[in-house]
């Protein structure tokens, strides 16, 4: 049995709860000024992040996995550590990786840094070339890099040394620039 004291302990705490509720909700009803004057360049991190490309087919062609990416904003620069690109063609697999990587704001270049290291794979022949330097420039949409630093491609049989490349990946192509020392096997 409730006593006579603790119902007008309930019916007070009831009116007062009501009187809150009511004195809360016409605060809400007052509108918000609107922020103006923010800069919508974000300065950010990704960690362990992958970003996968499609063609109009719904294919894969690029898959880019790093540990971290950090945009700045300022510069208009990413900046990518330990990327490991991998860029997928009709008959060639090319995997590149590098200490680090710099990308533009537009997406369109790519600057590798550090050990490069390019892997080109012919899966229907099992022919491979690889390629190391220590930076290589990439052109995004034409798919082209280039660089004018040391290069070094060996493609299991054949040894090529260089400074300097021009490399076509949709024509599967390269140009050694200076100094070009090669050693051919013998078949």
């Amino acid at each position: 049995m409730i006593t006579r004291k603790t119902r007008r302990g309930i019916i007070a705490m009831v009116l007062l709860t009501a009187f809150s509720y009511w004195v809360g909700r016409d605060g809400e009803t007052v509108s918000r000024e609107q922020v103006t004057g923010i800069d919508p360049k974000l300065n950010y991190v990704l960690r362990d992040f992958e970003l996968q490309f499609y063609d109009d087919n719904g294919q894969p062609t690029i898959n880019m996995q790093a540990p971290m990416l950090r945009n700045n904003p300022d510069l208009q620069l990413g900046t990518i550590e330990n990327p490991v690109i991998k860029l997928n063609q009709m008959d060639t697999i090319w995997n590149l990786t590098s200490d680090s990587a710099n990308v533009t704001a537009d997406k369109e270049f790519v600057n590798l840094i550090g050990a490069v290291h390019v892997q080109r794979l012919e899966p229907s022949s099992g022919s491979w070339l690889e390629l190391d330097t220590s930076e290589v420039e990439i052109e995004v949409t034409p798919q082209t890099a280039s660089t004018i630093q040391p290069v070094s491609m060996f493609d299991g049989y054949n040894q090529a040394n260089a400074i300097g490349l021009d490399l076509d990946m949709k024509a599967n192509t390269f140009k050694l620039k200076q100094q070009v020392k090669a050693t051919y096997a013998v078949n």
